[in-house]
């Protein structure tokens, strides 16, 4: 392997967290934890204790192990920018804060300017307009938009235009005066509202502003130059917003994918760098001790003593090629042709795996016998593998004599494979610590601590899932759920 080629057994698939900040709508990846040097780490308890590496550090593998940034066998990024289509709670919030800004801030701008003189103004008439613009406002910035959805905000538009239609009415002779609340209320729908948006106002503006016209002097052939020249600017000015907020957020989905690219590509290389820690760590012991012992060995060194290290140095490379082997495994996990899928009937796969399982625990095993005539499609040799690793698994870690049951039980739409022991179970929260890499018992005599974590991939890769259901002090039983 180059430096260059990605590790396949650690990226077959990334787990991440996402989380919404605030009306802005900041995404945020959760930065999975360093692992800590060994010089740290807890010391393992009895039974099935384990000096694994935190659960979050390492990839969960499989095809069910889908989140919304996928690793090299995923696509990158989020279904939708900041702003596309106003899905975000928040960014609802703030436009409908914003539409009450408006309201309250042009009628306290209004009442502020009843003082001026205005001829053939009614002046309580105005007022009442304006009092009702900011009692709109106040009540719009208490409503609670994160829980209407976009399209209902439009419905404060029209009452926006009747106010200035009365405003029209009762203001005076001065058509040009009011034609810039039209204005305000056109930016907010570019900016809140998709394009087209401000079009489909139009008609109700044009209405808005012409029919007041009627009851003043001059009548609508007086306001319509006035008319005329708002109501498109108000349009020009809807649609410019609403074009350039449709830019923002192409430009802003874009800065999100590509941090998101980088800050996978940033966790993908420290995932990178703790596994290759982790692997140089568990090759390096047994070369360690090898060397260790070849270094001190006296030239006049008798034979007891040479087969002595000579066993030694076999077992210790066995270790080396043990994790080799998982690690081979692992990788091809992925691959189409990992599997070998078949039908085969069950009884006869349990009678072969019993056979198996007799020779790791001699004396122990109890087995619940398939029903005849049910088959099972799956890859006879991985599904064995799997089982044997679960059993080994038991071996090693079970305390005492007692037995341990392997079985089958047939569910709507999978067969579910147990293995069950009673030597003592797993410490409260290691459940799932335990499918992880390098996950042992605490010593060296339990294997590479990948063997779990091979059952896992092998189930995943037949579209299953495998777990455990812990019993602290009594017991523990792993299950491999394999669909029919």
């Amino acid at each position: 392997m180059t430096a260059r080629e990605p590790l396949r057994a650690p990226c077959s698939s990334y787990s991440w967290v996402t989380r919404w900040d605030g009306w802005d709508g900041a995404l945020t990846v959760r930065q999975l934890p360093a692992t800590p040097p060994a010089s740290q780490r807890l010391a393992p308890s009895a039974g099935y204790s384990s000096r694994t590496r935190d659960s979050a550090t390492w990839p969960a593998r499989g095809p069910r192990a889908g989140s919304p940034i996928r690793g090299r066998c995923g696509r990158a990024g989020h279904g939708g920018g900041l702003l596309l289509n106003g899905r975000a709670p928040g960014l609802r919030r703030l436009f409908g804060r914003l539409a009450a800004m408006f309201y309250a801030g042009s009628g306290l701008l209004g009442l502020a300017l009843l003082p001026l003189p205005t001829p053939g103004a009614d002046g309580a008439a105005v007022a009442a307009v304006y009092a009702t613009a900011v009692i709109i406002g106040i009540t719009l910035w208490l409503a609670p938009w994160e829980r209407w959805p976009r399209p209902a905000s439009l419905a404060i538009v029209p009452p926006a235009f009747a106010l200035i239609a009365l405003r029209n009415v009762y203001g005076g002779q001065d058509l040009q005066l009011y034609g810039v609340f039209f204005v305000v209320a056109f930016v907010w729908i570019g900016m809140a509202h998709p394009q087209r948006t401000s079009a489909a106002m139009v008609p109700l503006a044009a209405a808005a502003y012409i029919l007041p016209l009627s009851a003043l002097p001059g009548g609508i052939e007086a306001g319509l130059p006035s008319a005329a020249l708002t109501i498109p600017v108000c349009l020009l000015v809807g649609e410019g917003l609403a074009w350039g907020m449709s830019r923002l957020e192409g430009i802003e989905l874009a800065l999100r994918r590509e941090r998101d690219r980088t800050e996978h590509l940033r966790e993908l290389d420290e995932m990178k760098d703790r596994f290759l820690s982790a692997v140089s760590h568990e090759l390096l012991t047994p070369i360690t001790i090898c060397r260790g012992h070849l270094e001190v060995l006296d030239e006049t060194a008798g034979d007891q003593d040479l087969r002595d290290i000579r066993g030694m140095l076999v077992e210790e490379l066995d270790i080396m090629g043990r994790v080799v082997e998982d690690l081979t495994t692992l990788a091809r996990a992925d691959d189409a042709a990992f599997l070998k899928v078949e039908s085969l009937p069950l009884d006869r796969f349990m009678t072969c795996v019993a056979a198996k399982a007799g020779t790791i625990l001699p004396g122990r095993v109890l087995v619940q016998p398939a029903a005849p005539g049910e088959t099972l499609r799956a890859d006879p040799q991985r599904l064995a593998q799997a089982l044997v690793n679960l059993l080994q698994n038991a071996a090693r870690h079970a305390r005492g004599q007692e037995p341990v049951r392997l079985g089958v039980q047939a569910e709507p739409a999978s067969w579910r494979f147990e293995v069950a022991d009673e030597g003592g179970g797993l410490p409260p929260g290691d459940e799932q610590a335990m499918f992880e890499p390098f996950s042992t018992g605490g010593s060296r005599d339990s294997g590479t601590g990948l063997g779990l974590w091979i059952v896992r991939g092998i189930a995943r890769a037949h579209g299953g899932e495998c777990g455990v259901v812990n019993r602290p002090g009594r017991g523990a039983t792993f299950w491999i759920r394999i669909p029919r």
